[in-house]
Parts: C-alpha cells; sequence; structure tokens
C-alpha cells in the first residue's frame, strides 16, 4: 500500500497545432484553440471551434490549432473538402 505517498502523474501530453504548414508546439501559456466535425443533427457536415479546454483537446479526432490564422486555413479546408464532396456527388 502506498499510504502517505503521492501517486505517480501521468505523463503530460504535449500539443502541436494541426494548422497546414505549421506543427507549432503548445505552451503552457499559449491561447490555442480547438476543432472538430462532426455530421450534425440535421444530417450534415458542421465545423465546431471552442476556446481551449483539456477534456476536449483528449478527445479523439480533436484538432488542436495555434490561432486564428491556422484556424482560418482549417476552416477554408474544411469548406472546400464538403464542396467537392456536394460536387462529386452530384456527378460533375
Amino acid at each position: 500500500m502506498n499510504a502517505g505517498k503521492p501517486s505517480p502523474q501521468s505523463p503530460i501530453p504535449f500539443y502541436r497545432c494541426a494548422g497546414p504548414n505549421c506543427g507549432t508546439l503548445k505552451g503552457s501559456t499559449d491561447r490555442w484553440w480547438l476543432m472538430w466535425t462532426s455530421f450534425g443533427e440535421l444530417n450534415r457536415p458542421v465545423l465546431y471551434l471552442c476556446p481551449w479546454d483539456e477534456e476536449v483537446a483528449q478527445r479523439e479526432g480533436t484538432l488542436h490549432v495555434c490561432g486564428e490564422l491556422c484556424a482560418q486555413r482549417l476552416q477554408s479546408q474544411f469548406m472546400g473538402n464538403v464542396r467537392d464532396n456536394q460536387t462529386r456527388r452530384a456527378g460533375g
């Protein structure tokens, strides 16, 4: 039994920005954002953006974003992918 001894700490995760051609590592005081996609209630692709939250950051599929520029680039990619998929489904 380890009475009185502190429990071993889990390793602190590190995060790298998912922005295109970025890869910046998150520091402890950075004000990062989180993005993820879902198919949503309306049966349509949806892009979510929220301020940093450690619990959300650790969820599978979450993109870690260092700032506004990388968030905008990822949003642009998402929008392009949605339009490309719509065009392919329409046969054109």
